[in-house]
């Protein structure tokens, strides 16, 4: 009880009941209500800099070339007046449209009159909402992850419950509820977790992942370096140079977004794996 109790305590209520299971870092082509209305504070704050009625460079520069040169307006019908301008903006960073969102910040982060405010503020914004979209080399915004990471996320999901493996099942659940509200160590825990239940369902008797992988390599025949890579990556979590499963119990271990990702697509790929395996051999 304690545990899952740790587990909810940093997550909303939608995340931990797995309302949407696949993290956010993963959702190409969405963008999250909580990442327009933090954005739109951010350009709303750089914009209104100064006060007055009417926006002043460098924004009356970057917003009259975004008027014309993404808009396709005629350059005669751009005000400066704020109303107007907040108007417009705002219509590009609440769209529901991503090519709309993404584009018109890439567009000014590629203006070299972008202020200075707006080029650091951008790049945290994004992160601290596990945004699936990051920025690159200081003006451009490329994905984070690819469609096939989150293909591969779905699929051991849906694997799972084709299996009926419950507990692994809510194990990546909750391995990808916890990415997404920024939890790494919960997140790869969770991961571990998944694996690890679903080794111990297919070599009933077995207590770890080390004497369940060595029997199933008996049972399914898998290929050796196979398995000697996975006890690798897994080594990385258990063994002394690496993380303790007591530290990622706690939450305190040293590790990051990209850790929590890899993790995730690896234990999701090997769970997929494990259970067509069993599947093709009739267990």
């Amino acid at each position: 009880m304690d545990n899952e109790f740790s587990h909810r305590k940093g997550l909303t209520f939608e995340q931990a009941e797995g309302a949407a299971p696949l993290p956010s870092q993963l959702k190409l082509k969405e963008i999250s209500d909580d990442l327009k209305a933090k954005m739109w504070q951010v350009f709303h704050m750089s914009i209104d800099e100064g006060g007055g009625e009417f926006i002043v460079d460098p924004w009356d520069s970057i917003l009259r070339n975004h008027h014309v040169e993404r808009l396709l307006k005629p350059v005669d019908t751009f005000s400066k007046w704020k109303p107007d301008v907040f108007s417009e903006v705002k219509k590009d960073l609440f769209s529901n449209n991503y090519l709309f969102f993404f584009g018109f910040i890439q567009h000014v982060l590629r203006d070299r009159r972008c202020p200075e405010f707006i080029k650091q503020a951008v790049p945290v914004v994004l992160a601290k909402h596990r945004a699936a979209y990051r920025v690159i080399d200081g003006d451009t915004i490329a994905p984070f992850a690819t469609q096939e990471e989150g293909a591969t996320a779905q699929k051991a999901l849906d694997e799972l419950k084709a299996a009926k493996m419950d507990g692994a099942r809510s194990h990546l659940r909750n391995a990808m509820s916890s990415l997404t509200a920024g939890s790494w160590a919960d997140s790869i825990r969770e991961s571990i977790h998944a694996v690890e239940s679903v080794a111990r369902t297919i070599a009933a008797g077995t207590s770890t992942l080390g004497p369940a992988l060595t029997e199933i390599e008996k049972q399914l025949g898998m290929h050796p370096a196979l398995k000697s890579g996975f006890g690798s990556i897994y080594g990385f979590t258990s063994d002394d140079s690496g993380i303790r499963h007591a530290l990622l119990d706690k939450g305190d271990a040293k590790v990051d977004e990209v850790d929590a990702m890899f993790m995730l697509g690896a234990c999701s790929a090997f769970v997929t794996y494990l259970v067509q395996k069993k599947r093709a051999a009739g267990i």
